[in-house]
């Protein structure tokens, strides 16, 4: 649109030159009628009509242009602030612990990703097992199936394996890389391969933190309502609850949002994530 707006630009000033040296050329040798300069004139009118026709469909596209821009830039701003929350995350959490292990296993270390449980923060799995998670159910709902439907029943862990470890290692590494899409499927490959680990409800956890940096806030539920099922007593239930409370008010389901937060105020009353709920209960009332 450029190249012809400035051709017919060109043409036009040819015009305006040619003119006036064909009219007095005419008028000396008497060769040019009014009819063919007003003919001229005519044409050099159209031609300006044009270009203005032009300019104004490139000021359209510039606009357009500028929109996009200021679209991408808001795109990223919002992917910059879920990428930060997340790094800020794991610089948070030193170190790890592997979820709460079936009587008789033996314990090992988990990587240096995850946080310690403490007593005080620290669900009991008998008493999980025993009481009715209403609010889990209200998460499978979310999903849009009940809780019966999804069957997350507390599973019995097997101790960490080397491979297990390997696999958990390598997965976890791409997310301080910010390899968020990768590490994405690496998780889903070490749940799928690794289903009744003690770093399984782990690597859930992340899968959930990773789905909602990746803009998929009803599959991060999923993944963490599968922690506070299937893991009752790992010590991420307090967090994934919480997440839980700050994925429904993003989605519009405040009620949900509430119940799920105050269930980590009522359980985990000295946890961090029960201080962070209240906070975030603050703001929704």
């Amino acid at each position: 649109m450029i190249v012809n707006s400035f051709t017919f630009r060109s043409f036009a000033v040819v015009l305006l030159l040619a003119a006036p040296l064909a009219m007095a050329e005419g008028q000396n040798q008497t060769n040019l009628s009014v009819s063919a300069a007003t003919q001229l004139l005519t044409q050099l009118d159209q031609l300006q009509s044009q270009v203005r026709t032009l300019t104004g469909k490139l000021e359209d596209q510039q606009h357009q242009i500028d929109q996009m821009k200021s679209q991408q830039r808001d795109r990223y701003v919002d992917l910059d602030q879920r990428v930060s929350m997340l790094m800020a995350k794991l610089a948070q959490q030193q170190a790890p612990a592997a979820p709460a292990a079936t009587p008789g296993s033996v314990p090992t270390a988990a990587p240096s990703a995850m946080p310690a449980a403490t007593p005080s923060n620290a669900p009991s799995t008998s008493k999980t097992d025993n009481e009715p998670t209403n609010i889990s159910d209200m998460g499978a709902q979310a999903n849009g199936a009940s809780a019966s439907d999804v069957k997350l029943a507390p599973i019995a862990l097997k101790p960490v394996t080397p491979e297990a470890r390997q696999a958990y290692n390598n997965a976890y590494q791409l997310i301080r890389e910010r390899q968020f899409e990768t590490a994405e499927v690496s998780f889903t490959e070490f749940v799928k391969d690794f289903p009744d680990n003690q770093l399984t409800g782990n690597g859930h956890y992340w899968l959930g933190e990773l789905k909602l940096v990746l803009g998929k806030p009803k599959e991060a539920i999923n993944q963490f309502n599968i922690v506070i099922k299937k893991f009752p007593g790992h010590n991420k239930v307090p967090d994934a609850l919480y997440k839980l409370g700050i994925v429904n008010d993003q989605l519009g389901n405040t009620d949900k949002s509430k119940s799920y937060l105050q269930e980590v105020i009522r359980r985990f009353p000295d946890s961090k994530a029960a201080k962070l709920s209240k906070s975030y209960l603050t703001k929704l009332n």
